[in-house]
């Protein structure tokens, strides 16, 4: 899987999560978790330092509670991570 591939991925999955989450989910559905979720889009990261993985976990969890908030933080993120916007010339 390329870099850019990789940050497409993940970028889908909080997207989905990020859909699909609501204030108070998890009183109404108890088996939810935000860690599991979390750590499904980490999986799609790949091999990354801890450093890496935990910043990226809270940045997953801020852009799936509040993903208004966060996404162009989030989207730097990954693309810094990957060297994406470098390997494409959007510095």
């Amino acid at each position: 899987m390329s870099d850019r591939e990789r940050v497409d991925a993940v970028l889908e999955h909080v997207a989905v999560l990020a859909f699909l989450y609501y204030p108070g989910i998890e009183a109404h559905d108890p088996g939810y978790s935000l860690a599991e979720d979390i750590e499904w889009c980490l999986v799609r990261l790949g091999d990354v330092s801890d450093t890496e993985r935990e910043r990226m976990g809270g940045l997953f969890a801020r852009a799936i509670t509040d993903p208004t908030a966060t996404r162009e933080e989030l989207f730097t993120a990954l693309a810094e991570l990957d060297g994406v916007l470098t390997a494409d010339g959007h510095e």
